[in-house]
């Protein structure tokens, strides 16, 4: 804990900061949510560009998998080229997982903390944000919304190069663990995560959109050149 107080009492004031305009802790909650998905936009759209160009170049990769079966170190020199010229980081998503663990980590012990005298009239029924929720509707509302997003591929082309099972049943599996971990937690943090959700939704959502695949494809060029020269 100690290490995180730092993040702790920055969200502390932020959250009074946003409470002080809102006069709602729920809603200040929507706004928090809001206001960190925006800072950490640029970093998640990388990483979104990242997945555009690993499977772009998957039919380079499947042929230099083939032509390079019988030599192992040629073939991670290959894949090594091919990555320095497509510009693919393969640890990338770990790193923008690594940078945004301090703030995920901090929500739980703050809403702990301070979640008591949270009242919201988002959720009516809950006389305390600091207590899980006894209806557990958010935590149902979360599951929901997580399952749905992460069902959806960031890209169209990629449904079809996954078999059904795999497709649906991974999201429900990770949905099903994280909703047990929401089910006793401050439904603060629920409320929190349920509409980080419905933003991820709403962004997969929109990255089908003519603007937002303009967006995602910016920067990202794939030929098909001779992968084994």
């Amino acid at each position: 804990m100690t290490f995180l107080q730092p993040v702790v009492s920055i969200l502390d004031g932020v959250m009074k900061t946003l409470y002080s305009f809102t006069h709602d802790w729920g809603l200040s909650i929507v706004v928090l949510t809001l206001l960190i998905r925006s800072l950490l936009f640029k970093l998640n759209l990388s990483s979104a560009r990242q997945q555009v160009r690993s499977f772009s170049v998957q039919p380079i990769l499947s042929d230099l998998r083939t032509r390079y079966a019988s030599d192992p170190a040629k073939l991670i020199q290959k894949m090594t080229e091919l990555n320095t010229r497509y510009g693919i980081k393969p640890f990338m998503p770990f790193g923008a997982a690594l940078i945004q663990m301090p703030i995920f980590m901090s929500l739980y012990p703050y809403f702990t903390m301070h979640g008591a005298g949270m009242t919201s009239l988002i959720v009516p029924w809950m006389q305390s944000l600091g207590i899980s929720d006894p209806s557990h509707l958010l935590p149902y509302l979360y599951g929901l919304l997580s399952w749905i997003g992460l069902s959806i591929p960031l890209l169209p082309e990629q449904a079809a190069s996954q078999p059904f099972l795999l497709r649906m049943g991974l999201p429900l599996l990770v949905v099903a663990i994280s909703t047990a971990v929401m089910w006793r937690s401050p439904a603060a943090l629920v409320l929190y995560w349920s509409v980080n959700g419905a933003v991820t939704l709403a962004e997969r959502i929109w990255y089908r959109t003519p603007a937002g695949r303009k967006l995602l494809y910016r920067g990202v060029t794939v030929e098909h050149p001779d992968s084994g020269n």
